[in-house]
């Protein structure tokens, strides 16, 4: 402990506020908020320190600087500035926490919604953030389908721009022409209104507006106007029924949940307005070492609700200590109150357990690439990888066959490759049972579909490539499964026998990979071990078949004396070799049923 650390503890206010602490190169390294500065500080010092990230802080630590706040809310907030500001090595971080996008509503007399990346201050109103790019296209979609609001980037006036023309989204009724004067800027704020209610989840304002006035419309025989109304309400009640009815009490609740491994966290967020559940965010966190899942879990709803606007009634969050400090945390933020609940019991502790669970499992995504990142791929891993133009080493291939007799007896196999080598313990093997004629594209679709749906219902880990013993045919029916399965991530080829050619969906013609590449080795060692694994099990069950066809065709023969007979002579030829008399003292069989036997096969026998 440094001399200016010594005489800055003795300095140290017994106040609430907040605590800086800087490294030997003058860098904030942490930045903490306590309720009193005086014994917060001085218990990172004490000779016995409980975890191993908070000794490494403590061995850095350079300098120490304060700032006394009026309460231990105003610290909240500031710490929450200051952390954004320095970004210290030591805070617990949302991972790439600004290439989140936001809904942006912009401050304009005629204001643009859009979507961004770049939140900056006094710009805009903006709602987010939110983890899936996808729903955020798809949000601003409907908006614009609903909304006569404009998409174009001009400057325009508060009673428009002199001189300017309309331009086509005015032609398609789309937009109501502000930068002509089309629409007042009173007007026009109707929308943004309706706007921020639809982002917020609540749509019911809007769809009666718009059913009024197409009622009004109606009655006034302006029949198109009545139509383009009618189809922008059909456009947001396809929208609001695509949403899950959660609770029905219609209160504005956001249902957080904490998943922490060693080094990584995940929170999801499922975000209800008026009891249906409008979307579900996923942050991963970093930095979280050692950390405590309350200190992890508290340092989030500090972090994300400054960030946002869109405030919830309640907040759903296993929230052990500190509630009221939050609470009156989310009002200043807000400018109302946000109760934080802890749910205990009935739909509400279902609906958390829910939100908990989507953690858990995005959470194991997560360790899994990871892991995958850890693993060196082999050179012909990495040569398939480059071959097939995949986004990632296929570590884990998994590869299918089937094999059948002029359609009896159809079976298949599926053998698993990790990393480059078989991993025997993972085979699986497969009686088809849904065709009973030559039909290996609809086998093909039995067992994917089998195997895959099982893998999705246990939450089981899933291939990075699948491949696929046949040609075009069998690829189309196994490309068919995984997309019914919500699959289609997954990359999936066929390879041909007769020529080695390998095929991918999408493409007519094989893919020009030479025959001797390490990829095509790779995937020929994976299609003869599942050729081989298929025609094993068949040639076992077709076996098993014939000498159960023979034996339990004979009266008094059951699954008993037909297991005791083939243990004790090996096969049926065995059995034909030997008198009456030894059957049954061998096999412990009345010699009258001994008889029986041998009649049966020798006639048979000689039939065939």
């Amino acid at each position: 402990m440094t001399d200016v650390i010594k005489t800055k503890q003795k300095m140290l206010p017994d106040k609430p506020g907040v605590y800086l602490y800087y490294d030997i190169h003058k860098t904030v390294i942490y930045v903490g908020k306590a309720k009193s500065l005086r014994k917060r500080v001085l218990s990172y010092f004490r000779e016995t320190v409980p975890d191993p990230k908070t000794r490494v802080l403590v061995s850095k630590i350079a300098d120490i600087e304060w700032i006394i706040t009026d309460s231990e809310v105003e610290a909240l907030l500031l710490e929450n500035n200051l952390i954004k500001q320095y970004a210290p090595r030591y805070n617990v971080m949302l991972k790439d926490d600004k290439s989140y996008p936001y809904i942006c509503i912009s401050n304009e007399p005629f204001p643009r919604v859009f979507s961004t990346r770049n939140v900056q201050k006094g710009e805009g109103r903006y709602f987010g953030p939110y983890t899936d790019s996808g729903h955020i296209r798809n949000l601003l979609r409907i908006i614009h389908k609903i909304f006569p609001v404009r998409i174009c980037r001009r400057k325009i006036a508060a009673g428009g721009n002199p001189g300017d023309e309309p331009c086509l989204q005015y032609h398609l009724k789309n937009c109501d022409a502000p930068c002509i004067g089309g629409i007042s800027v009173e007007d026009y704020a109707v929308f943004t209104e309706e706007i921020e209610r639809f982002l917020n989840g609540n749509t019911r304002p809007v769809i009666e507006r718009l059913t009024l006035e197409m009622q009004e419309a109606s009655d006034s025989m302006r029949y198109e106007d009545a139509a383009r109304i009618r189809d922008r309400l059909q456009v947001l009640k396809k929208y609001t029924n695509r949403q899950s009815v959660i609770q029905t009490d219609f209160r504005s609740r956001d249902v957080l949940a904490l998943s922490v491994a060693e080094h990584d966290a995940i929170v999801v967020i499922f975000r209800l307005r008026e009891g249906v559940l409008t979307g579900r965010e996923r942050f991963h966190l970093k930095h979280i070492e050692d950390s405590e899942p309350q200190y992890i879990l508290q340092d989030f709803i500090r972090r994300y609700y400054a960030g946002t606007q869109l405030y919830p009634d309640e907040v759903f969050a296993d929230l052990e200590e500190d509630i009221p400090l939050f609470e009156d945390y989310l009002k200043k933020l807000s400018g109302r109150s946000i109760r934080i609940v802890r749910p205990e019991r009935g739909k509400k502790a279902q609906l958390f357990t829910l939100a908990k669970k989507n953690a858990d499992m995005l959470l194991k995504d997560v360790l899994l690439q990871k892991m995958k990142l850890s693993i060196k791929p082999g050179k012909m891993v990495e040569s398939l990888q480059q071959a097939l133009n995949l986004a990632a080493p296929p570590l884990r291939i998994e590869g299918f066959d089937i094999s059948h007799l002029q359609g009896k007896e159809t079976v298949a196999s599926m053998v698993y490759f990790e990393n480059g080598a078989a991993k025997r313990s993972e085979y699986r093997k497969y009686n088809i049972r849904s065709v009973d004629k030559p039909d290996d594209f609809e086998s093909m679709r039995e067992v994917l579909c089998r195997r895959y749906t099982r893998q999705l219902q246990e939450n089981a880990l899933l291939p990075d490539l699948i491949l696929i013993d046949g040609g075009k045919g069998q690829l189309s029916a196994a490309k068919g499964v995984l997309d019914e399965l919500g699959l289609n991530n997954i990359p999936v080829i066929g390879l041909a026998k007769r020529l080695e050619e390998v095929f991918i969906p999408g493409y007519s013609q094989a893919q020009n990979i030479p025959k001797t590449s390490p990829a095509v080795i790779l995937l020929r060692r994976i299609r003869d071990e599942a050729h081989r694994f298929a025609i094993t099990f068949h040639r076992d069950k077709r076996g098993k078949a014939m000498v159960k066809s023979i034996l339990d065709d004979i009266p008094g023969v059951g699954e008993t004396r037909r297991k005791s007979l083939l243990t004790t002579f090996g096969s049926i030829q065995k059995i034909t070799e030997v008198s009456a008399e030894e059957i049954a003292k061998q096999a412990g069989i009345p010699l009258k049923l001994a008889i029986k036997i041998l009649d049966y096969l020798t006639q048979d026998k000689h039939e065939s």
